[in-house]
């Protein structure tokens, strides 16, 4: 019994020294690399490696040489078991207004190896409040959106996209 609570703790502090010696801003420029395959560019950006955390301070988002948004901070959690990608305040350009108002206060992606078919996502901004998830066995994406009074002043297309249900609260649902 000494020796699997010895082999358990050797294991779990090998885990922890690999992810803090794990070279996080070189996975992060090699993936900024193929989002730009994709015309999603990042730029003006600052990473900060903090062993268990990798942060990025300012930038600007762009897809296609459109700016999309200007960013303050993202924060990355890479724990294996756990990750999650926390992403605060952020304000879209002029353009992109006209889809969302506002700024978003929090974005948060995350994954966990308890529930491994399944990406939560949960936003939180001006246009109200939306969570949803990725199924990847269904391959299904699902949301729920509770708008603000501004979003439904300015009635965007793509809210036609969602049903509304009974107190004021939206669900999408489509398959990829």
């Amino acid at each position: 019994m000494k020796y699997l609570k010895k082999f358990s703790l050797f294991i779990i502090a090998l885990l922890a020294l690999f992810i803090f010696f794990l070279p996080k801003t070189q996975l992060y420029y090699q993936a900024e690399q193929l989002l730009a395959e994709e015309k999603i560019m990042l730029s003006s950006e600052m990473s900060h490696d903090y062993g268990f955390l990798f942060n990025l301070t300012g930038g600007t988002l762009f897809y296609d040489d459109l700016e999309v948004a200007k960013l303050e901070k993202i924060t990355l959690t890479p724990l294996i078991f756990f990750n999650r990608i926390n992403v605060e305040p952020f304000t879209f350009s002029q353009e992109m207004q006209n889809f969302i108002p506002g700024i978003i206060t929090q974005m948060r992606v995350q994954y966990s190896i308890i529930d491994p078919l399944h990406i939560l996502l949960s936003v939180e901004g001006d246009f109200g409040s939306l969570n949803g998830s990725i199924a990847f066995l269904d391959q299904q994406i699902k949301a729920v959106l509770i708008p603000s009074k501004t979003l439904l002043k300015q009635r965007p297309i793509w809210l036609k996209e969602f049903k509304k249900q009974e107190g004021g609260v939206y669900h999408y649902e489509s398959a990829y």
